[in-house]
């Protein structure tokens, strides 16, 4: 552990340790820590992290659906390989359509809210000694930029002490790493979180129960007011804001914690995502059951290939959007003039809103 003299503790020559998250925290790549969430949006953008990750559980549902393909008809060639005339006519689409189950599978993940603890009585069990939301901003950040630093809390096991529940504020001062420390609590007699001490809900910054600055392992005094703490390193950058809870070493803590916010920018916990959706396709056979089916077209080039090889077509055009069905078949007479000039095209049937596959795709010379 990292120990610091309290020299500016008017109680006694005692000794607070500061646990090893922040000199961890400061030393490890940011991308070690388990992405908890994205902040929202806000004026002070960044994300968060949480350490230890948040506990899940992973579940799986299937739906069904039913999916369509289409088979293309004559005359249109299945191929592709039809080219019609372009100087009059029209050109029969005519569609089977076939019908199949889909099955899919949907994971969710579903996260247990965080769990802010820092235990010593545990001591081979390194997973539950600390806790800490971080927030790492990424646009420029400096120290006199941070004007606000509130968390909501609730003690359920132990007390704040020997540093913390505290907020650390990374900065990067004359080039190298600095933390400092802006503490909860009332650190005279036996330190505490309880009462008037507390400081829950409040800004740390400006109007915390206490207010106590310490720009750790930087000479006397140990413990500053704001307006001496900003004039030291009110300029440097921020690199990262911790709330953390790490004094598991001095007696077990747990406590109920939300609403950790850096500015305007609040650390939202996980709740649930989905993190894969498989869907496998049935077997598809020709059905008569034919819904309403919507006639869509795509003009794909100018260049048609090949030799004429349809004749032309003069029965009457059909009109509208909707294909007809006939015989257990989608059928439309497209007007060949309400058509693009010669080129490729293809055709679908839209049912729903979507185009089905296969299209009929043919030439037009």
């Amino acid at each position: 552990m990292n120990q610091l003299n309290v020299r500016g503790d008017p109680a006694a020559k005692k000794r607070i340790r500061i646990g090893t998250v922040a000199i961890a925290v400061a030393l490890l790549p940011l991308g070690l820590l388990l992405l908890a969430s994205t902040a929202a949006a806000a004026n002070t953008a960044g994300s968060w992290t949480i350490t230890p990750r948040q506990s899940y559980q992973d579940s799986t549902s299937t739906t069904t659906s039913t999916a369509y393909q289409t088979s293309v008809r004559a005359p249109i060639n299945a191929d592709g390989s039809s080219n019609f005339p372009a100087k009059r006519g029209v050109i029969p689409v005519q569609f089977d359509l076939l019908s199949g189950t889909n099955s899919t599978a949907t994971t969710t993940r579903t996260y247990d809210p965080p769990v802010w603890q820092s235990i010593g009585s545990t001591p081979a069990d390194p997973s539950d000694d600390f806790t800490a939301a971080v927030f790492t901003p990424s646009t420029s950040l400096t120290f006199d930029d941070v004007a606000s630093l509130n968390a909501t809390y609730a003690f359920t096991a132990g007390d704040c002490h020997d540093g913390s529940l505290r907020w650390t504020v990374n900065v990067t001062h004359n080039t190298a790493s600095q933390n400092v420390h802006i503490y909860y609590g009332d650190p005279g007699g036996n330190q505490t979180c309880s009462g008037a001490a507390s400081g829950s809900g409040q800004n740390l910054i400006t109007t915390g129960a206490t207010n106590r600055f310490e720009i750790q392992d930087m000479a006397a005094p140990l413990y500053r007011s704001y307006a001496d703490t900003t004039a030291v390193v009110g300029g440097d950058h921020v690199n990262w804001v911790g709330l953390i809870l790490d004094s598991g070493f001095g007696g077990d803590q747990k406590a109920n914690v939300s609403d950790v916010t850096v500015n305007d920018n609040t650390f939202v916990p996980k709740t649930s995502e989905v993190i894969s959706t498989v869907t496998t396709p049935g077997t598809f056979t020709k059905t008569c059951d034919l819904p309403q089916a919507a006639l869509r077209w795509a003009k794909n080039d100018n260049t048609p290939t090949g030799a004429i090889n349809e004749a032309e077509s003069i029965q009457p055009k059909d009109t509208g959007q909707y294909y007809r069905q006939v015989d257990c078949k989608y059928i439309y007479n497209l007007d060949v003039s309400s058509l693009n000039g010669i080129g490729t095209y293809s055709v679908w049937v839209n049912i729903g809103g979507t185009n089905v596959r296969q299209p009929a795709v043919f030439d037009l010379r």
